[in-house]
């Protein structure tokens, strides 16, 4: 796609008709727009977003319409708002047009029409082919996609809020835009028709009918499995915030004990800390193994400990009978019928005759097994009861040792942490008030890490709880529902349903981690360009970013404390999205067209250091870049980009005191 004409008429601080011819070639690639404050900067990249969608998202004031004219405008009168994109795309021209009406009423309220579209196709003859307005939004959306949109129409803003978020272990914008390059929006709407956690899916509504058949207490049950889900899906959500937190203050702690070990007053001070807080760590990780220990074992050796005097005085009574050890193990009553019908034993004797030794023998034996007799079950039983035992011989002393383990973790835990509270003590007794001051933030910090671990504890616990629930739910209605012949239709066609969502399920995974696995390649080859320093990123698959010095492969997702750093992650992984974003449309389209890049003010975020990196990289990323920048940082890209920069252009106002009328002048086209 390469934009040529953008027309403006009556559109916001434009007053009249105003227009840019963009520079459509290939060395010299670069419109630079350059615009005093107030002037209209924003509001031009924007235009292309309401021309194409009608979106009005990045305006305060939803009007479009020029401040001045509706200010002139008296009661009945119109006026209309025009925004006019001639492109090319795939070897078609295009005018795409949106117009919107605005009329004053008698009371000199302003209203205005919803906008139209109109696409217009420009045939190589000149002639021009008007396309219906059921076909023209659909048109648009095939020449660039909108959810796409956002990433070829960026503002500088942008990377400073995602930055913001990524600092603080968020990451919305980089799984939304994983998502759009996956174009599996259908995918994942089947995959939300179809859930199981949800009461109105396909699945729900299945579950539904069941119920309707079913007793209420396989209701009770389903509304319980609903609840779970609900409580699982809320403290997952908590744990990952607080997970999220935990690394930002644990980062926060380990920047304020290398700040405290580079002061005198406090250097030694800190490296006890040091030491104890290691200590510390290792005894609560030693308390931690043992309590586990203690309860995988509890749930098994319980039982047997403390029914040994129940087993010992049910072996006593069984000494006394004589079908013990009689019987024998897996033979039972049909199996001696069988032999005896046939008239040949297993060994081969003859059985024929009824009145012989063998066949006596055989039905003595009759006596003991099963069914006639439980010899052999009591036998069998006899055996374990011995086993459960021996196998409990040794547990109260093993509980007891593990609970002495515990004590004394207990204790020592207590000792660290009095001789840790002393320290800190003294350290905020130190007259010099940075080092105070810093330890009392890190103390601040310390005593949230504690509480959030405790609240991550509870909710784990929580979680565990009741997905054991849950599964015993599940249980229990399966055992109801297969009772009922009328229920077992729907119980297959659930199944079925289940079976799609698995499926679904696990190639929307499959796909959206591959992708997100170009994106990170994609972003560190840019991120080599703009930051150069030996670094990596990695993205896990819960979004969140980790920097690494290659040299020392040392990790660091603290990026606050290198703003120039986390700014250019996120414009690398901006232009990374575009990178993928043009090989998904062009491969899916069956086209080689590239798309233009639109940017508002993309220096303001970055240091004077980067300036010169992102504006050596800038005219790279796109077949034509449109640049709408500050006086300031115009200056600035206009240096470094001079050899690239094909049309300029200045946007002013026309008088400083009313910032409703700007113009828009042509500089030069070189």
């Amino acid at each position: 796609m390469l934009l040529k004409k953008l027309t403006l008429y009556n559109f916001r601080p434009f007053k009249g008709e105003h227009e840019l011819l963009f520079s459509t070639d290939k060395e010299k690639n670069v419109t630079l727009v350059m615009a005093e404050n107030g002037a209209g900067k924003t509001t031009l990249a924007q235009a292309f977003q309401w021309v194409l969608y009608g979106r009005t998202e990045g305006f305060k004031n939803k009007s479009v319409l020029n401040s001045l004219i509706e200010k002139e405008m008296i009661s009945g009168t119109v006026e209309n708002v025009k925004v006019e994109l001639e492109l090319e795309h795939n070897g078609v021209e295009y005018v795409i047009v949106r117009n919107q009406t605005y009329k004053k009423d008698i009371n000199g309220i302003t209203k205005q029409d919803p906008s139209t579209l109109d696409v217009i196709n420009k045939q190589s003859d000149g002639q021009t082919n008007f396309n219906s307005p059921l076909k023209n939004v659909s048109l648009v959306s095939s020449i660039l996609p909108e959810s796409l949109s956002k990433y070829f129409f960026f503002d500088g803003e942008r990377i400073e809020k995602m930055a913001g978020e990524v600092n603080e272990g968020k990451s919305d914008e980089f799984k939304t835009a994983v998502q759009n390059l996956l174009g599996l929006t259908a995918l994942m709407k089947a995959i939300e028709h179809l859930n199981p956690n949800s009461k109105d899916s396909v699945i729900g509504r299945y579950n539904s009918q069941i119920d309707e058949y079913g007793d209420q207490q396989t209701r009770e049950l389903r509304d319980r499995i609903y609840k779970a889900n609900e409580d699982l899906e809320n403290n997952q959500k908590r744990i990952e915030d607080l997970e999220s937190q935990l690394k930002y203050y644990n980062a926060e702690i380990e920047k304020a004990k290398v700040e405290l070990s580079s002061y005198a007053e406090s250097e030694k001070a800190q490296k006890q800390l040091n030491q104890l807080n290691m200590e510390l760590q290792r005894e609560k990780e030693h308390k931690a193994n043992t309590i586990a220990t203690l309860m995988s074992n509890f749930s098994k050796e319980t039982y047997n400990y403390f029914s040994r005097k129940l087993i010992k005085d049910a072996l006593e009574i069984l000494k006394e009978t004589d079908h013990i050890d009689k019987g024998i193990p897996d033979v039972r009553a049909e199996t001696i019928k069988f032999l005896m019908d046939r008239k040949k034993c297993l060994c081969g004797a003859d059985l024929s005759d009824p009145t012989s030794d063998s066949v006596q023998h055989l039905m003595d034996l009759l006596k003991y097994i099963p069914p006639q007799s439980l010899g052999t079950s009591i036998s069998q039983f006899v055996d374990r009861s011995n086993g459960n035992i021996r196998s409990s011989s040794n547990y109260y002393e093993n509980v007891k040792s593990q609970l002495s383990t515990i004590r004394g973790c207990s204790l020592k835990i207590e000792e660290k942490e009095n001789e840790i509270g002393d320290i800190d003590k003294n350290i905020l007794n130190i007259s010099n008030e940075k080092i105070t001051n810093l330890k009392s933030r890190q103390m601040d910090y310390e005593k949230t890490v504690k509480d959030f671990e405790q609240q991550l504890i509870n909710l784990k616990a929580e979680n565990l709880q009741k997905e054991q629930e849950r599964g015993k739910y599940e249980a229990d209605i399966n055992r109801l529902q297969m009772k009922v012949q009328r229920n077992q239709n729907i119980e297959i066609q659930r199944q079925y349903a289940k079976a799609a969502y698995d499926v679904l399920r696990k190639t929307y995974d499959y796909k959206e981690n591959q992708t997100r696995e170009s994106l990170e390649k994609e972003i560190n080859e840019l991120f080599k360009q703009i930051y150069a320093g030996g670094m990596t990123i990695s993205i896990d698959n819960k979004y969140r970013i980790t920097t690494y010095v290659n040299e020392l492969g040392d990790d660091n997702t603290n990026l606050d404390a290198n703003t120039a750093k986390s700014y250019s992650i996120i414009f690398a992984f901006i232009v990374g999205v575009i990178s993928l974003a043009k090989s998904k449309v062009n491969n899916e389209n069956d086209i080689t067209d590239e798309y233009p890049l639109v940017m508002d003010a993309p220096l303001s975020s970055f240091d004077q250091r980067r300036i010169k990196n992102i504006c050596e990289v800038i005219p790279s990323i796109a077949r034509q870049v449109i640049i709408f920048i500050k006086d300031a940082d115009g200056n600035i890209a206009k240096r470094e980009m001079k050899d690239k920069i094909g049309v300029e252009y200045e946007v002013a106002l026309k008088d400083r005191e009313i910032p409703l009328d700007s113009t828009i002048t042509k500089v030069g086209e070189f």
